[in-house]
């Protein structure tokens, strides 16, 4: 085995199987312990936007900026809104989404903060026993393409 430690504490803990690398582009499927079946998707942007969401439902890490959006904001909309979300629950252990893979490769992520609109942890790499800490999404995007370019 590498020398890695994966936190299975982690409460955002993810696994990221690649099933498929076609032209720079990867798809899969995406696991974590609050929900029982996968999340796949079709595209590195789709990875990113799916683990974004998945985030801000279990409000972890929490972001220390929220996004700008071409939208208007309404005028009775509260400049910060303060409405209560119901915990999500783990309904499955860490060992359980761990034990997925990828046919192209298997990562475990660990975003550990959302600072600076952008995400800063660890990514493993499974079948290279090989870790990497990153500070940034790109950064996560371009360790995810030189793992699935050799």
């Amino acid at each position: 085995m590498g020398d890695y430690r994966i936190n299975v504490a982690a409460p955002n803990l993810t696994c990221v199987c690649i099933d498929h690398v076609c032209n720079g582009e990867y798809s899969g499927r995406i696991y974590h312990k609050y929900q029982n079946e996968e999340n796949p998707f079709r595209e590195s942007s789709q990875l990113i936007s799916i683990l974004d969401d998945f985030f801000n439902q279990i409000n972890y890490p929490q972001a220390s900026t929220r996004y700008r959006t071409f939208q208007k904001k309404k005028k009775d909309e509260p400049e910060h809104e303060h409405r209560r979300k119901e915990p999500v629950k783990p309904v499955r252990t860490a060992e359980d989404v761990l034990v997925n893979r990828g046919k192209k490769a298997t990562f475990i992520l660990h975003v550990q903060y959302r600072q600076n609109s952008t995400w800063q942890g660890k990514l493993i790499w499974l079948e290279a026993e090989e870790e990497e800490e990153f500070c940034s999404v790109l950064e996560l995007l371009k360790l995810l393409d030189s793992a699935l370019a050799e």
